[in-house]
């Protein structure tokens, strides 16, 4: 299979491929509350994201500020923790103007000029006025100090550029939509600079991974599920295997789990009954869904040493589904098949959805059986819009030569053979799809391999 697949990929690769990020937009750069955020990495998180870079930076130490010897990464941390500014900001300013992050026998002035602190377009280096801000420690204290004196002082320093103005860029106009934004162009007054920055925070902390990507490191066995920007740990072996397929779990590296947020942990099963003090609940994935009375929980049958007594915080992060009455049929789900013509339909309480693949019904519920039904069956129910295989699934689809994976609802297009394997995914989880299929499902954003930052122009960077 992989072998024709290889072939269909050549001919993909004829095709225009649409960027994994939108494209740079001048008035919107980063969020405040990224810029903010000087818990986003620990100290140990940067120095392992400096090894994985290969950096220079990774072995460097310096004389700190108290006098004791210290590690880059330790420069980094405190000096975000002190200016209340976040430490991937720091990084990915050292990166834009000395090319220091991915750097491994960089010059002495890139790193006693590290962040491009007090060395404007047309002051020279050796000016004495500038001297003190010399040196890596004081460039990064710097570059951090200044950021939060933006934030401070704004509002009575007319010169800090500010959200909501249009300002002259390169002889263009910038309308800033935040303060990071117009923060960033008062400390780098230039669009090429600052799409550089953009590239670089895009490629090493923006969300890489889909929406229902299970992941893992090689060098731990906790299992995440990626999900709106952060990692979730799935706690346990049961709440693994009830809500996902482990065949679908990819390695990938420890800087990729580092960038995200850390998620609330998935520790409970799917399907289990639960006793919170507002009630008892059925957890149907994402959804907590209340049964109107314990004698509803009797009828389904389960046994009551299964229920499991938790508290209102362990279910906050599910999303309140439609409650569950005494008349409902089908909680948990069924597949349904007409003797008639072969159309397959899952079922849930008063509901039926089209299933438009078989193949659709073996990703999204592979633990149910189809039932031979008839049309009559179908009298008191309501007709509801077709299943779509659930996020994270590999799928081909029949006389198209590319392959996707699903995110929230729509299939996304991964560019080439080198993205698919790089980013780990596995050729035999591909499930292929009829035709039929491809027109229903809606088209996401392709998902391909950003572009190396090696290839960047650092036009700041001190040569």
């Amino acid at each position: 299979m992989k072998k024709s697949l290889t072939f269909l990929t050549i001919i993909s690769l004829l095709l225009p491929n649409i960027g994994l990020a939108t494209e740079f937009n001048p008035n919107f750069i980063i969020t405040d509350e990224a810029m903010q955020n000087k818990d986003a990495m620990n100290a140990t998180d940067i120095q392992i994201f400096l090894q994985e870079k290969n950096s220079y930076l990774s072995n460097f130490v310096t004389e700190y500020i108290d006098g004791t010897n210290r590690k880059a990464s330790y420069v980094i941390y405190d000096s975000a923790q002190k200016y209340n500014i976040s430490p991937k900001y720091l990084l990915v300013k050292l990166q834009k103007e000395q090319s220091l992050v991915t750097e491994d026998s960089p010059t002495q002035k890139q790193l006693d000029w590290a962040a491009g602190f007090a060395v404007c377009d047309s002051c020279a280096m050796d000016d004495p006025k500038i001297q003190e801000y010399k040196g890596f420690v004081n460039q990064v204290d710097s570059a951090a100090a200044v950021m939060r004196s933006y934030y401070n002082k704004y509002t009575s320093q007319s010169w800090i550029k500010r959200a909501g103005q249009s300002y002259t860029i390169d002889d263009e106009i910038v309308t800033p939509v935040n303060n990071a934004t117009a923060f960033l162009y008062t400390y780098t007054p230039h669009l090429h600079g600052n799409e550089n920055f953009w590239t670089i925070w895009q490629a090493w902390f923006e969300q890489s991974y889909p929406d229902g990507t299970l992941a893992k490191t090689s060098d731990s066995s906790d299992i995440y599920l990626i999900q709106d920007g952060k990692k979730r740990k799935i706690a346990n072996m049961t709440s693994l295997v009830t809500r996902f397929d482990q065949n679908l779990i990819i390695t990938i590296p420890a800087s990729e789990l580092t960038k995200l947020e850390t998620g609330s942990e998935i520790k409970l099963p799917n399907y289990a009954i639960v006793n919170a003090p507002s009630g008892y609940y059925l957890l149907d994935y994402e959804y907590k869904r209340k049964f109107d009375s314990y004698e509803v929980v009797k009828k389904i049958g389960y046994n009551p040493d299964e229920v499991i007594d938790v508290t209102e915080s362990d279910l906050s992060d599910y999303s309140l589904g439609e409650p569950i009455s005494l008349n409902e049929d089908n909680v948990t789900g069924k597949i349904l098949k007409l003797k008639v013509n072969g159309e397959m339909y899952y079922i849930k309480g008063n509901k039926y959805y089209p299933i438009i693949d078989k193949n659709i019904a073996k990703i999204n519920f592979p633990d149910l059986t189809i039932e031979d039904a008839e049309v009559s069956e179908f009298s008191t129910l309501n007709r509801m819009d077709p299943i779509l295989p659930k996020d994270g699934a590999i799928i081909g689809i029949e006389g198209s030569p590319y392959i996707y994976v699903m995110e929230n609802g729509k299939k996304r297009h991964i560019a080439d053979e080198k993205a698919f394997n790089t980013y780990g995914y596995n050729w035999n989880n591909i499930i292929w799809l009829n035709f039929y299929s491809g027109l229903i499902i809606p088209d996401g954003q392709a998902l391909q391999l950003i572009e190396q930052l090696d290839n960047l122009d650092m036009a700041n960077k001190v040569e």
